[in-house]
């Protein structure tokens, strides 16, 4: 009876082992695709290969899920890229918000100039102070 309950704890943490490699393995080729962005598999292939700085064979392999067990330093790799990409993203971000408050500030402050008013309610819609869009149109050569 010892025998059989030993194998039966066997079963299920082999199992549990496979899902681990499972779910890496599809964590691997989900992020070579993020990496990647969108377009054809070779492209996929060739950007997360220049992102993570690894060979295009090893790549091809990790997005196709040939590798059944992915070694640690691959997935390392791999998941670095993932955050320096999304870091990027960030930047992206964070710099397109800077863009629409500049220009927000700017229309603010050419709506007060046409007449203030008249157009104060879109300007509050604007949720700028009076400084903040004088600022903006100093920048730009406005008032």
């Amino acid at each position: 009876m010892a025998e059989e309950q030993g194998r039966d704890r066997e079963i299920p943490r082999r199992d549990r082992e496979m899902v681990r490699v499972e779910s890496i393995q599809l964590e691997m080729a989900s992020a070579v695709r993020l990496l990647g962005g969108n377009g054809p598999a070779k492209e996929q292939i060739n950007k997360a290969a220049r992102a993570a700085r690894l060979p295009h064979t090893v790549i091809e392999r990790l997005r196709w899920k040939k590798i059944k067990r992915v070694p640690a330093d691959l997935a390392d790799a791999i998941r670095e890229a993932v955050e320096r990409h999304n870091e990027g993203g960030l930047e992206r971000a964070r710099h397109e918000a800077f863009i629409a408050r500049q220009q927000a500030s700017i229309l603010a402050a050419r709506l007060r100039e046409i007449d203030g008013h008249l157009y104060g309610p879109e300007i509050d819609r604007l949720g700028l102070m009076g400084s903040d869009a004088r600022d903006g149109a100093d920048q730009l050569g406005g008032a």
